[in-house]
């Protein structure tokens, strides 16, 4: 029987994340529909409009899909507002299903299938135009932030390309989950607050764009810098309140503002509709582009169809590639070579009445695929599961039993084409689906859609290739897209075997790295920040200045670098304590903010000193007044402990161009000013003139006494000893320079810098390596080959001298020392002065036979950017992070971190400030080649050090055994003990660990446990006790004991593992072979540890394990 209407689904977003957009949605498709039928409907016929919820999410938008297609016999579907269940609809539903999908949302540009039509904006159409305009008008550094799925993943990489070729600079570029905490979202508006940005682009949904927006004006953003977004309209404005949404920008397809006649009348239609107030602003009537590209895509099916004569699937897809409709926003054609429409374009301005203001109007712009997305091909599932042979069952069937069912390790494997035949436990959990759903999908759908077409290859050539495997850290880091359609980075290994039916079988393990990936931006945020304020440090704020000044060749403008100098900052530390100095650093910091102009950059050098970076200066009058204000600001007392402490400033200002200046120009400048505005009194700025004193009273006494303390035998090397994490043996030194006028000691930390000021460093540094030179070959006529080496500090301004090579050659060979016992350390900060150069110069050194350290790292610029073109051979951790060890978790985090990375590259570790046995005992379980600090030797003179290396014949005791104690046992459960019941043992046993610094990993299964415990031996000996003591354990028997010389688990929680101490993978081919129980691995105390070793495998997990 012929139906008597033509059913059109329509999924809006009436719950969810952007549930705030399901009522315009729904409103304009019936809107269209009843213009439709009042003109005669489609092919004679009611065209009916089903409207189902999509729920903001992919999994219900799926649903909801399926639904209208088997339960309203729908002809053609339209949605989804974002972009992760638009992917999934399409891939899953549409394209399988071969189901016109018509898309009302402006998105990435990551779908391209036969079936699916967009009607919305690419990037190009939207962004495009948009990044260039804001970089025009209001400064060319943009900071962009969004959700981690899709569409800002995809809009965000579009939009860094439009800035990349307008000239710009990228400050920052940071992701949230959906649905994303106010803790989270203040997080990032603190660093988007310390960046200097001109520009913020952000890129949330519906509910966390509005809570992004409120807590941006609230922390006083709006006028530090300019808002454009691609999300950003009436519906959303009127969830905020005038003072928030007032000035904030807007680049789409559609506005209500628009001067049209479709939208004066589609305007006039909404207000009759049951339920509305009145149209935006006087009442609940909106439509934004989402509700405009429903519109749009109502009439566009129908068109299609009265064009085709027919709903017949394929000549409605021919004649939807030609449509065109007269919409609110102008004329859309299709374009019919990308599916995606010629779409009209606007920049807006939202005003405090929460209507938009027009600014430019782009006209109608073709669609572009975005590069990242050229190659992507519609990877679509089969509609059914596919079932493996009866011998593969066999070989499979292990994996849902096996120990990696316990484990949380993703597993899954396939047939030769990709397609999922198996995975476990681990991989639902790690990928967010019910058990059964992956199964017949293709492995390509777990990664994001413009990673598939290189991913497939990989498999492809995988599988035709004589590899058998390919192993964690050998294959590279890869993205997971979870089902929800938001990424996290992985790493994976892929092996391959045969199975009884001659079909090659993937096994493919995964593994969140998301821990270590923060680990390692936190080393990248504390090597640019200052880690008490959050400000850009000296690396950064000098990588800023050094980009602004090759802006300023382009625009012809001046910028200005103010150099604020806290006065008598010491005094406050010496009367108040340091905590009140560090509350007063903080409230400066914060003061400095809020009084410099939009785009603006604020840093704090380190001690008391703090920068202002103003780019597009036109006279010195603008410098001047930001100095007056600052001046101004900083006299308001800060209460601390009922006290008002006052700390006034003294400002050094200076201008510059790229043409005349360099950034150390504008450094140095400033500074001088500023040192001459203290010397006028203190409390007031002066700007740099060539007539300034250069020197204050006690940097002249200095440089005076430096530049005479080589001829007047004042300087002495001192020798604070290295010795192995092994042994205790003393394998180094570093030479210490001190210097001793009449007037007394003058500290390192004040002399050195000025030397370097002044130049007088090449010489004095010249004189170290001599001097380091003659007793490192004295040391090597007294021990030979097994002479310690000497480590010599080497400054940037070394480094720039030319004859530095030449020098050091010379020197060597008038000493007789041995260059292979001459170890050179640099800091991060002076490699990156000039970061070609320098690094030339030190390979330069190392052809000549000496090794490269670089000293403290992970304070620095260079860690993770520079750290592979150098030809370092060791790494020295700072004491900054070593202090921290016994204290904050963190500092073991980042600690962690860098030993290995520098065992991933092949370095060796030396960790400076070791002050007690704790710190020891820590940085030996992670693995850390040598020792230096207090806790063995301090620095000491050549003759004091000669005696020590006389008597260093024995091993420390605090060493002399590998430090970490192992022991394996099996015990028998008590009968009747239940789930809650081991939890709650976990849980016990987690307090105990915690407090004695023990490590392991617990397995239970069916009344049995095995468990690997590590630590020192008299806290293994203890708990031990306690087990045989436990009356929920029978028949413990101790398997396997010994030292060990690491651990396997690095956290203190038993039950969890940690990916930075895994050292190999599991064997899955072995595994698969049979099912092994507990009591049956006890018999082979080897295999038991290499079960162990399987589990920690490489990776920090902090989830519980599971019982097998």
């Amino acid at each position: 029987m012929p139906s008597k209407s033509i059913k059109l689904g329509l999924m809006p977003p009436l719950t969810g994340i952007v549930e705030l957009y399901g009522p315009e949605v729904s409103w304009a498709g019936k809107i269209a529909c009843e213009e439709i039928n009042n003109n005669g409907g489609v092919l004679g016929q009611k065209l009916e409009l089903i409207i189902l919820d999509d729920g903001s999410f992919p999994e219900p938008s799926v649903n909801a899909a399926n639904r209208l297609i088997d339960e309203f016999d729908c002809s053609a579907i339209i949605g989804n507002l974002l972009s992760n269940s638009r992917i999934a609809v399409s891939s899953l539903v549409s394209e399988p299903r071969k189901i016109p999908y018509l898309n009302f949302s402006f998105y990435e540009g990551s779908i391209q299938g036969r079936y699916f039509f967009n009607f919305a904006a690419l990037p190009n159409q939207q962004i495009n135009r948009m990044i260039p305009y804001m970089a025009r008008h209001f400064g060319e550094k943009m900071y962009f932030a969004g959700n981690n799925y899709e569409w800002p993943r995809g809009s965000i990489d579009a939009a860094k390309k439009a800035l990349q070729v307008y000239g710009g600079e990228i400050l920052g570029e940071e992701y949230l989950p959906i649905g994303a905490s106010i803790e989270e979202i203040q997080r990032l508006l603190e660093s988007v607050a310390n960046s200097g940005a001109d520009v913020f682009v952000p890129y949330f949904a519906g509910a966390d764009q509005i809570n992004l927006l409120n807590m941006f004006a609230e922390m006083g953003l709006k006028k530090r810098m300019a808002v454009v977004m691609g999300h950003y309209d009436e519906a959303m404005v009127s969830q905020l309140s005038p003072d928030v949404r007032e000035g904030l920008y807007s680049s789409n397809t559609y506005f209500m503002s628009l001067n049209t006649p479709q939208n004066k009348n589609y305007l006039e239609l909404l207000e009759k509709q049951p339920n509305i107030t009145g149209i935006h602003p006087h009442g609940n009537g909106v439509l934004t582009n989402f509700g405009e590209g429903t519109y749009i895509c109502v009439h566009a099916y129908a068109k299609a169809v009265n064009m085709a004569g027919t709903t017949d699937v394929e000549a409605v897809v021919e004649a939807l590639e030609n449509v065109t409709i007269e919409a609110p926003q102008g004329i859309v054609s299709m374009d019919k070579g990308t599916h995606h429409a010629k779409v009209n374009t606007y920049l807006s301005r939202c005003e405090s009445d929460g209507e938009f203001t027009i600014i430019e109007s782009f006209g109608q712009i073709s669609p572009i695929i975005p590069d990242r997305y050229r190659s992507v091909e519609t990877l679509s599932p089969p509609t059914t599961p596919k079932t493996p042979s009866k011998s593969l069952q066999k070989e499979l069937g292990f994996v849902s039993k096996s120990i990696l069912e316990a484990a949380d390790i993703a597993v899954i494997a396939t047939d030769e084409t990709g397609m999922i035949l198996q995975v476990n436990k681990g991989a639902y959990q790690l990928f967010g689906y019910l058990k059964d759903e992956l199964h017949g999908l293709s492995v390509n759908s777990l990664v994001p859609p413009h990673f598939r077409p290189f991913h497939d290859q990989a498999i492809k050539s995988f599988v035709l290739s004589d590899q058998k495997e390919i192993r964690m850290g050998k294959r590279g880091e890869i993205t997971g897209y979870k089902k929800d359609g938001s990424f996290f980075p992985a790493e994976a290994s892929i092996s391959k075997f045969k199975s009884d039916d001659n079909e090659w079988v993937l096994v493919v393990t995964l593994m969140d790295i998301s821990a270590r990936k923060q680990a390692e931006d936190e080393l990248i945020w504390r090597a640019t920040h200052d880690p008490l304020t959050s400000l850009p440090n000296r690396a950064l704020i000098k990588e800023r200045l050094t980009n602004a000044l090759v802006r300023t060749r382009r625009s012809e403008q001046n910028l200005g670098l103010l150099f604020v100098d806290l006065d008598k900052f010491k005094l406050v530390n010496d009367t108040y304590g340091h905590e009140a100095g560090d509350q007063l650093l903080i409230k400066v910091a914060k003061t400095l903010s809020e009084h410099v102009r939009p785009g603006d950059t604020v840093a704090r050098l380190g001690g008391d000193e703090f920068v202002i970076l103003c780019e597009n200066i036109a006279s010195e009058d603008a410098l001047t007044q930001l100095a007056d204000r600052i001046n101004n600001a900083l006299r308001t007392p800060l209460v601390f402990e009922d006290k008002e402490i006052v700390s006034t400033a003294s400002i050094g200002l200076a201008r510059g161009h790229g043409a005349t200046h360099s950034a150390d120009d504008l450094l140095r400048e400033s500074d001088t000013a500023m040192y001459a505005s203290k010397q006028h009194g203190r409390d007031r700025w002066q700007i740099f003139s060539s007539d300034l004193q250069v020197h204050s009273k006690q940097k002249l006494e200095i440089e005076t006494g430096l530049r005479s303390a080589l001829d007047k035998n004042e300087m002495v090397l001192f020798y604070q000893p290295i010795v192995s994490s092994a042994n205790g043996h003393i394998k180094g030194m570093e030479a210490l320079l001190r210097w001793n006028p009449p007037s007394g000691s003058v500290s390192p930390g004040i002399f050195i810098p000025i030397a370097e000021e002044i130049g007088m460093i090449v010489s004095i540094g010249r004189w170290v390596f001599e001097q380091a030179c003659q007793l490192q070959a004295k040391l090597t006529k007294l021990y030979g080959d097994k002479a310690p080496y000497i480590s010599v500090n080497v400054s940037a301004k070394q480094l720039d001298n030319e004859k530095v090579v030449d020098d050091f050659q010379d020197i060597l060979t008038t000493t007789g020392a041995d260059p292979h016992k001459i170890l050179i350390e640099v800091t991060e900060t002076s490699i990156m002065t000039d970061a070609d150069e320098n690094i030339r110069v030190l390979n330069a050194l190392n052809k000549i036979g000496m090794n490269v350290a670089v000293d403290d790292f992970g304070t620095g610029y260079s860690s993770l950017l520079q750290l592979l073109r150098m030809p370092i051979t060791h790494i020295k951790i700072d004491q900054e992070f070593v202090n921290g060890l016994d204290k904050r978790e963190d500092s073991k985090l980042i600690t962690s971190a860098v030993i290995n990375m520098a065992k991933a590259l092949g370095k060796r570790t030396i960790a400076e400030g070791v002050e007690n046995q704790t710190q020891l005992f820590e940085l030996k379980t992670l693995g850390v080649n040598g020792i230096q600090g207090y806790f063995f030797y301090r620095p000491m003179d050549e003759a004091t050090l000669l005696e020590v290396l006389k008597n260093d014949d024995t091993i420390d005791e605090d060493l002399k055994k590998p430090e970490i104690y192992i022991t394996i046992y099996i015990s028998k459960a008590v009968e009747g003990l239940k789930k809650a019941d081991i939890d709650r043992l976990i849980s016990k046993a987690r307090e105990f660990n915690l407090a004695n610094a023990i490590s392991g990993c617990l397995i239970y299964e069916k009344g049995y446990f095995l468990q690997l415990l590590e630590g020192e031996k008299k806290s293994i000996d203890l708990l031990m006790q306690k087990l045989h003591e436990d009356k929920n354990h029978t028949d413990v028997t101790t398997i396997m004991k010994g030292y060990f010389d690491h651990r396997l688990f690095s956290e203190w929680n038993m039950g969890y593992w940690d990916i930075d101490s895994a050292i190999q993978n599991p064997n899955i081919e072995v595994l698969m072979k049979k099912e092994i129980s507990l009591k049956e691995l006890s018999q082979d105390p080897r295999f038991c540890y290499g079960i162990f070793e399987g589990l920690a495998n490489k990776a920090t997990f902090s989830k519980k394990l599971r019982s097998f």
